[in-house]
């Protein structure tokens, strides 16, 4: 697809439209009979792309999670790779699925992104957020607004929650059933339920809202063991049910066995308080609750000639000799329990002013890590094993924030964060993995970051058709309380501290009436997180493979948006490109011997693209909405000193372009349908590009279709439909995302 077919296409689509599936960003969030908490966003302003997505709208799709409310998003994706995934990591225009670090999602102003680590398990606290809750979604592209730290560099997302005006109940029952196919023979049905209810009311100056959600599910292999060529030949057992298969870059391999079947329950509660303190002042608590307990089986794929399974050893197999490692099947179960706590003032004055505090604190009070060393039939019933605890980790945050108007030209914000992120890492040794840790210590590190920041912003309607807007962020940046430990030596990183200044601004132009151009820059850094900083290993009392000195990423980031709105609708055309230097990404440095593997600065890596997105309610016939997105990304690794195979490359995990089309329609009352589809271009999952074969290990292009259907049966009572994945299509993220997954739900509302 080339980028003037893309930009014809979207203009064409343009002249045709007179409405918007969406509400304009501009618009009220109120939605009856229940108020949206959006106070984050009155003392707000980031002059980027915005994209709202209603309460509405999620309703009229499958959703069993918060992170599902990005799902058709655009150039946006989601790495939920099963119904309950924990790391389900954000991915858009400049940042793969594995630069977590790269986004930041709040709720009510909270922050809900764990930037204690940039990678697969650094994904946003989804958990805290029941789909309940949702009253609905801001996502802003970029980083163009002064009041946002430099992990805005990527995604933004805002989720508002809802306060009832008057006694509310509701309950739900969900039920999912996959359909998982793939030619190792693990596949099966993998079914799971989902139960909710929330109970809230407002009187007199106080209003509350209690929400409880328990998920229980089974996902789909999640891994898959492999064996390696060789072995005693005279000790082999002869099996059945191998299957010889190729890794992505094309070298043999032997499939055994499937890893990280994943049993999960997880239990959500949510607290929220609010209270008018006086006309003018007013308050919100909130205390979350979130508990996961997973259970991670394996299964042998193999048998030997009388039929029963082989976990390891030797074993013959298409023709060869292999030999099965000891642990490649041992299972693992983890444990947490996680609580946010958040305290919000918001205020007005007489002059316009508005003024509000956030402060928040996220605790992993519990989070362990259960794993055995030895495979079935002996690891699922104890035995030998390990614990990892990041007990104790979490962050806090604080933010002050105001604006208001300066003379009748100028809208002014200013305000002062800081946050402190706390990682403790500890693995020791377990008689019973099953049980408490009570062995030596293995390894150990963690570390603290903390950021301090004031940002001025203004914006000034110098003209009756031009804004121009221009701020910047101070921050200072410490790393300390940097440590790693093996089970005899620990060694301390020296304390690191630094200061820097980003500058933002945007030209807002309202060329005629319902029509606007807006070119948008801004420098962000994103600093090291406290994993990337003090992982590694210790050899000869030092510390290797690990780097404190690592710089922060640099983006110089520039947007040009143009955006027709109309009576009821509104489309968009965009061009970006971000030049990021020093982008942090785990690496080998070839340029030394012997290498060495770990998180490196690659000099200089420049992502650019187009974006078209349209939205459009009452097309052709009342009732039928449509939205639909595409975007061209070209994603390049300019400058890599350490892995100079990787220059000119694609950059991993973001895809040549993306594409959503969203349909629904109200056929009467009591019954509504929708149809999407989401559609994913070729990507790479190694710096040098070397991974061509689709298979596990490799990252996929797909497309994906999507339906459901809502019957209002009755005063109060809704049933629903419907599927994800309709085709059936098998699809990778190194790990293999659900196959067609059916949903069937009833839900009373009050």
């Amino acid at each position: 697809m080339k980028i003037a077919t893309l930009t014809l296409s979207a203009l064409a689509l343009a002249t045709i439209s007179h409405g918007a599936l969406a509400a304009d960003p501009q618009q009220s969030t109120t939605l009856a009979p229940v108020s949206v908490h959006a106070s984050d966003t009155r003392v707000t302003d980031a002059q980027s792309v915005q994209v709202r997505i209603t309460r509405e709208t999620l309703q009229k799709h499958n959703i069993t999670e918060s992170s599902d409310a990005l799902k058709y998003a655009p150039n946006l994706q989601v790495r939920k790779r099963y119904i309950g995934d924990p790391n389900a990591v954000v991915s858009g225009r400049n940042a793969g699925t594995l630069q977590s670090a790269r986004s930041l999602v709040y709720a009510d102003g909270l922050l809900l992104s764990n930037l204690m680590t940039n990678g697969w398990d650094g994904a946003p606290r989804w958990g805290m957020v029941a789909p309940e809750e949702i009253g609905a979604v801001d996502v802003l592209y970029g980083p163009y607004s002064a009041l946002y730290p430099g992990n805005s560099l990527g995604t933004t997302v805002l989720i508002h929650t809802r306060l009832p005006d008057r006694f509310i109940a509701s309950a739900s029952a969900q039920f999912m059933s996959q359909d998982f196919g793939d030619r190792y023979g693990s596949g099966g049905h993998y079914n799971g339920n989902n139960l909710s209810a929330t109970l809230g009311n407002k009187q007199g100056r106080w209003s509350w809202l209690l929400s409880v959600n328990k998920l229980n599910n089974h996902g789909q292999p999640m891994q898959y063991a492999t064996a390696k060529a060789g072995g005693n030949a005279g000790k082999a057992i002869p099996v059945s049910g191998a299957t010889l298969d190729q890794n992505p870059n094309g070298s043999s391999r032997l499939i055994y066995g499937a890893n990280t079947i994943e049993h999960t329950e997880q239990t959500q509660a949510k607290l929220k308080v609010g209270v008018d303190i006086t006309d003018q002042v007013s308050a919100l608590f909130t205390l979350g609750w979130w508990h996961n307990h997973a259970e991670d089986r394996t299964r042998s794929l193999i048998r030997d000639a009388k039929g029963q399974p082989v976990y390891s050893g030797v074993i013959a197999a298409n023709g060869q000799t292999w030999t099965l490692p000891a642990s490649g099947l041992a299972p693992s179960s983890s444990f947490d329990t996680h609580v946010l706590y958040g305290a919000e003032l918001n205020g007005r004055f007489d002059n316009g002013w508005r003024w509000t505090a956030v402060a928040s604190k996220y605790d992993f009070q519990r989070s362990q890590q259960h794993t055995a060393n030895l495979p079935p039939p002996i690891g699922p019933l104890g035995g030998p094993g390990t614990v990892g605890n990041l007990g104790g980790s979490g962050w806090q945050t604080l933010d002050l924030r105001s604006s208001g108007p300066l003379g009748e030209q100028h809208q002014l914000y200013a305000g002062m964060h800081g946050d402190r992120y706390v990682l403790d890492s500890n693995v020791r040794a377990a008689s019973d993995w099953r049980g408490a840790s009570n062995g030596a210590a293995l390894s150990a590190f963690g570390g603290r970051t903390q950021t301090r920041a004031l940002y001025l912003q203004d914006v000034w309607s110098f003209a009756p058709a031009w804004a121009l807007t221009v701020g910047g962020r101070w921050e200072q940046w410490r790393a300390y309380g940097g440590l790693r430990a093996n089970g005899n030596t620990l060694v301390n990183y020296p304390n690191r501290k630094r200061y820097d200044f980003s500058p933002k601004a945007a030209l807002n132009w309202d060329f005629a009436d319902d029509w606007q151009l807006r070119l948008a820059s801004g420098k962000a850094l994103r600093y090291p997180t406290v994993n990337e900083l003090f992982q590694g290993s210790i050899s000869g009392n030092a510390i290797i493979n690990s780097d404190p000195n690592l710089r922060p990423e640099r983006d110089w980031s520039t947007d040009l948006s143009l955006t027709r709105h109309m009576a009821n609708g509104h489309w968009r055309l965009s061009l970006f490109q971000d030049r990021i230097a020093d982008s942090l990404y785990s690496q080998t440095d070839i340029t030394v011997t012997p290498t060495i593997t770990s998180v490196q600065n690659v000099n200089l890596v420049r992502m650019r693209g187009i974006e078209a997105e349209i939205n459009l309610s009452d097309v052709w016939l009342a009732g039928l909405n449509l939205s639909a997105s595409a975007a061209i990304n070209d994603a390049k690794t300019l400058s890599d000193r350490q892995y100079p195979t990787a220059n000119g490359k694609v950059f991993p995990r973001i895809p040549r372009y993306r594409a959503t089309l969203v349909v629904d329609y109200q056929i009467n009352p009591a019954w509504d349908a929708s149809l999407a589809v989401r559609k994913s271009g070729r990507q790479y999952n190694s710096l040098d590009n070397s991974d061509y074969i689709n298979t596990y290990g490799a990252v996929s292009r797909y497309t994906v279709a999507d339906a459901k259907l809502r019957w209002n049966f009755a005063s109060q009572w809704t049933a629903s439909l419907g599927v994800d994945n309709l085709t059936n299509t098998h699809y990778w993220v190194y790990h293999p995302y659900a196959g067609r997954t059916w949903f069937g739900e009833v839900r009373w509302d009050l």
